[in-house]
């Protein structure tokens, strides 16, 4: 086990499968379950990547008959507007009466979510925005009958023998303190694992245990430019946004990843292809330098 300077939490990375570096800082433990806030995005892209092949839904067609209600504006969104972030919606704040945290029903919420102000048509340019995978989450509830988290543990987690996986916070004792922000909204927020789930996940996902070729093209395919800008001293960079997944560098490597934050947990999860290696952190402590403690994990590991 690594110590690694500021990591309050869990950290793990393995090349081919196999264990390369492993940290837990106290009160954590490998085995501590952490809500992955935006990491968790994947699994709302992957969701709706399963209904496509299943054709339950069409990621190209408008999603405005799945939202009764809607401005006429929202009969050019499709699910893969919603799913590049290049739909138009902003981020949280400016829908009418909308609270992320607030206690209403998941389908009051997504009513609530088209009657905002979009800053900018569908399609036009990228503009990171968790309500709308929020939308997507909702949307696949209605395709496949079913609630969302129910369809991730059916379809998602057994499949991929994520054991310690779940939508909302898990029952028992090993899981992050009170630091942990609760009640995030499905699809944008709500699944909580440990670095092994994530790693597990990672390793299954990208060698096609679960999806399709085309769909994992998709999914990692850099389909929509962020505009973003290299940042000294950062550790990962992404230019484009696939499915769920930024797409870029992290430490020179080419990579899929996503980092997550709200008050409270912060969360990285990355997949470098050609290394065929998961880098993975987990902590409820918002003070946590990701970038730092990535830097170190890809020392470690030998993948700097």
């Amino acid at each position: 086990m690594r110590t690694l300077e500021g990591l309050r939490g869990a950290a793990l990375v393995t090349v081919g499968g196999t264990v390369a570096v492993q940290s837990a800082g106290p009160p954590a433990t490998l085995g501590t379950r952490f809500p992955i806030t935006s990491v968790g995005k994947q699994f709302t892209a992957v969701a709706a990547l399963l209904l496509a092949e299943r054709g339950k839904l069409a990621l190209d067609r408008p999603v405005a008959h799945w939202l009764p209600g809607s401005p006429p504006w929202w009969r050019e969104v499709t699910l893969h507007h919603l799913l590049t972030h290049t739909s138009g919606l902003p981020h949280w704040g400016a829908e009418p009466g909308f609270s992320a945290v607030a206690a209403l029903a998941d389908g009051e919420r997504a009513g609530l979510i088209p009657q905002g102000t979009p800053v900018s048509r569908p399609g036009l340019r990228w503009h990171y925005s968790s309500p709308g995978y929020l939308l997507v989450a909702h949307i696949v509830e209605l395709a496949a009958g079913q609630p969302y988290g129910d369809f991730l543990a059916e379809h998602i987690f057994k499949p991929l023998e994520l054991d310690s996986t779940t939508t909302g916070r898990p029952p028992g004792d090993d899981v992050a303190g009170a630091g942990a922000a609760p009640g995030q909204p499905v699809g944008a927020g709500d699944v909580w694992s440990t670095v092994g789930d994530l790693a597990r996940y990672s390793e299954r996902i990208h060698s096609g245990a679960l999806l399709g070729f085309e769909s994992r093209a998709v999914m990692t395919g850099p389909l929509a430019p962020t505009a973003a800008e290299q940042q000294p001293g950062r550790s990962f960079f992404a230019g484009h946004y696939g499915y769920g997944l930024y797409i870029g560098t992290v430490g020179g490597h080419r990579a899929f990843f996503h980092p997550g934050d709200i008050p409270g947990p912060v969360a990285f999860a990355a997949w470098l292809p050609e290394r065929r290696a998961s880098v993975v952190l987990l902590t409820d402590d918002e003070h946590t330098d990701a970038h730092a403690v990535t830097r170190q994990l890809l020392a470690a590991a030998a993948l700097s």
